[in-house]
């Protein structure tokens, strides 16, 4: 399948970050203290854990469901599925090519445009973001960490400027378009005004589509929340397989935070930024044995490679995609 160069070259630098990723997580931790900490694990209390794996994916196709109902009706079922094929291509190669595939899909077999189609489904991941943030500066004050002061309020700020952003440029059309014209005034350079202002016009045009009444942004965020509800139950529940239980809401802040490392290019299978972000957050945010965290992280992420190549191989035969074809179109364009 040819490659664009691009991506061919975000392929190789994410590897060779998770390689070094790798190198570097092994100098804190005992492989063999990790191995016997697996070893005695019980593997029923894994079950749960692969449940509540789908039950995320299965809210979330549920929120996508109610985001694109406005424009057109998707079964639950082809979502479901599509959302197993984007996380087995995202997991395996870590460019967001998945998000692109669903774009694709809803594009060929249910008529919408292209473009739009693919900014939908970012836009739906954006809520994710959005509900991170602000979920993790709330539980950053309730919650004992390790963090200081001001990495809590930064993260804080950011949230709040993210929100107040939103906003703005999606039901304030006009006062975002005031205060583009403010910065644009600003630049010197005319190739900066053009490029400012285009990129501008791109974003308003964009999250004009994130426009929706407020019942709507109510169930978009509570379903939000409940993914993520179900993300902090594989990891109690790994825990809880390995005979050191924790406390759910320690899970839960740990997975939003986890959830912020996505933002970080990734090598394939997530090798090494797993278990380099898995272990810190643990053991640097809330005070987790190393060799503890990482034997979790680790379980955690063999449980994933299985869940994920399971699902996205069903995922494929339930949509009766030409995954090739598909695949190929998104990854010249990443």
């Amino acid at each position: 399948m040819p490659v664009s160069t691009r991506t061919l070259l975000k392929i190789i630098f994410n590897t060779l970050l998770g390689v070094v990723l790798i190198f570097a997580w092994l100098q804190f931790v005992n492989i063999e203290e990790i191995i016997t900490t697996i070893s005695s694990a019980n593997f029923l209390f894994l079950i749960p854990a692969f449940l509540f794996m789908f039950l995320s994916l299965f809210v979330r196709s549920i929120r996508l469901k109610i985001f694109l109902e406005p424009v057109k009706k998707v079964s639950i079922r082809d979502l479901t599925f599509l959302n197993g094929v984007a996380l087995m291509l995202n997991f395996l190669i870590p460019i967001r090519a998945g998000e692109f595939v669903k774009g694709f899909y809803l594009h060929t077999q249910y008529n919408l445009p292209l473009g739009k189609s693919i900014i939908w489904v970012f836009l739906d991941r954006f809520i994710d973001f959005v509900m991170v943030l602000v979920m993790a500066s709330i539980l950053l004050f309730l919650i004992p960490t390790q963090l200081d002061a001001p990495f809590v309020i930064t993260v804080t700020l950011i949230a709040v400027g993210v929100i107040l952003a939103t906003y703005l440029i999606t039901y304030q059309v006009h006062l975002a378009r005031s205060v583009i014209s403010f910065f644009q005034k600003l630049l010197v350079f005319p190739v900066l005004k053009v490029n400012f202002e285009r990129i501008s016009h791109f974003f308003l045009e964009t999250f004009s589509l994130l426009k929706r009444p407020g019942p709507d942004i109510v169930k978009l965020a509570g379903l939000s929340f409940l993914s993520y509800m179900a993300d902090a139950f594989i990891w109690y529940f790994t825990f809880v397989s390995l005979g050191y239980p924790q406390k759910y809401v320690t899970m839960f802040l740990g997975q939003l935070l986890s959830a912020l490392t996505y933002l970080i290019p990734a090598a394939p299978g997530y090798v090494g930024s797993a278990e380099a972000s898995g272990s810190l957050i643990l053991s640097g945010v809330f005070n987790i044995p190393v060799n503890l965290s990482s034997a979790m992280i680790v379980l955690f992420h063999v449980c994933t490679i299985v869940y994920v190549l399971v699902l996205g191989i069903v995922s494929v035969y339930g949509l009766k995609i030409n995954l090739d074809m598909i695949l190929k179109k998104a990854l010249n364009r990443g």
